[in-house]
C-alpha cells in the first residue's frame, strides 16, 4: 500500500461529518457553555490561586516554550484557559474564538489581573485564514479546539504564520465520567481518535512533529441528576428515552454513596499533544 496515497484529510472530513459536533450552530453551542467554562478555569486553582500540577493547564504550560519577546496566537482560546497565563510570559497574545461570549470572559479575566497585552478576534479559523486577518506569530496554539472541514488547509495556514512553533491538542478520552456513563448505557462504540488523521497528514505534508499523551486530573461536580445529564448531553449525540432511563439509574447508583448536596467525580483525561518547531523543518 502506498502510504502517501491515503487521503487522511478526506477520511477526517467523513468521520467528522458523522460526529455530534457537526450539528447546529457552533457559535451558539460555545456561547451557551462560556459561563461554565469560565467557572472551570477558576475551579482549577487552589485556595491560593495556584494551579494543580496535574491539571491540563499546568501540563500544557510546562510544554509550551515562550520567550518574553514572543507573540502568541491562541485558536479557540475560550475564556482564557491558556491565553491568560501565556500572556504573563509573552510580549502579547491574540485570542481567537468563534464565540463572542467566550471572548467576553477572556476580556473580563484579563482586566481583573491588569493584563493589557491580549487582543481578541471573534472569528472561526476558516474566516480568519481566508480573509488573511491573522498575521504571523511566534507561537500558534490550538488547544482542545477540534478543527472541522479541510484540516490540510488549516494546518498549512497555521504552519505558514508560526515563526517558532505550533502546539495542537486533540482528545483521546475527554472526560472519564463521560466514558463511564456511555458504557453504562450501552454506547461502547468509538470513532478513530482525531490525532490519527492529524499526525499522519502532517507526515504527508513533510512536517516532522512530536506527539505525546497528556494525562491530566479532572473533577466534575453537579448539584443533581438532571444537571449531570444536561452536561453529558451537550458533548454527545442525543440520548434515546431508553438510554436516558438507564443513565438515570446509573447516576442514582453512582452518587448514592456520596453524602452532601453536590455530586463529584474525579479521574484523568487523556489528550494527545502534537507539536513541532519550525527550525526542525528546515
Amino acid at each position: 500500500m502506498d502510504f502517501n496515497g491515503i487521503d487522511w484529510n478526506s477520511m477526517w472530513q467523513e468521520d467528522y461529518a458523522q460526529s455530534h459536533w457537526n450539528r447546529g450552530s457552533q457559535k451558539e453551542l460555545w456561547d451557551k457553555r462560556a459561563e461554565s467554562f469560565d467557572k472551570r478555569i477558576r475551579a482549577a486553582t487552589d485556595s491560593k490561586g495556584e494551579l494543580d500540577k496535574e491539571d491540563y493547564i499546568s501540563k500544557m504550560l510546562a510544554r509550551i516554550e515562550v520567550k518574553p519577546g514572543w507573540t502568541i496566537l491562541d485558536i479557540g482560546c475560550g475564556p482564557g484557559t491558556l491565553a491568560i497565563p501565556l500572556a504573563k510570559k509573552a510580549k502579547s497574545v491574540t485570542g481567537m474564538d468563534i464565540s463572542p461570549e467566550m471572548l467576553k470572559y477572556l476580556k473580563i479575566n484579563a482586566e481583573k489581573i491588569g493584563l493589557n497585552n491580549i487582543g481578541c478576534l471573534n472569528l472561526s479559523w476558516k474566516d480568519a485564514f481566508a480573509g488573511k486577518k491573522v498575521g504571523e506569530h511566534d507561537i500558534v496554539v490550538a488547544s482542545r479546539s477540534l478543527m472541522s472541514g479541510d484540516i490540510k488547509e488549516a494546518i498549512s495556514c497555521i504552519n505558514s504564520i508560526a515563526l517558532q512553533a505550533v502546539y495542537i491538542t486533540l482528545p483521546l478520552i475527554n472526560l472519564p465520567f463521560d466514558w463511564e456513563a456511555h458504557r453504562a448505557i450501552g454506547r461502547n462504540g468509538r470513532r478513530n481518535p482525531p490525532y490519527v488523521y492529524f499526525y499522519n497528514l502532517l507526515y504527508q505534508m513533510g512536517i516532522i512533529a512530536n506527539i505525546e499523551m497528556l494525562r491530566s486530573r479532572v473533577k466534575v461536580q453537579y448539584p443533581g441528576i438532571e444537571e449531570a445529564i444536561e452536561d453529558l448531553q451537550w458533548r454527545t449525540a442525543p440520548f434515546t428515552p431508553e438510554e436516558k432511563t438507564r443513565l438515570v439509574s446509573f447516576l442514582e447508583t453512582k452518587f448514592s454513596r456520596q453524602k452532601g448536596r453536590v455530586f463529584t467525580d474525579e479521574g484523568y483525561s487523556k489528550w494527545m499533544l502534537i507539536w513541532w518547531r519550525k527550525e526542525d523543518q528546515r
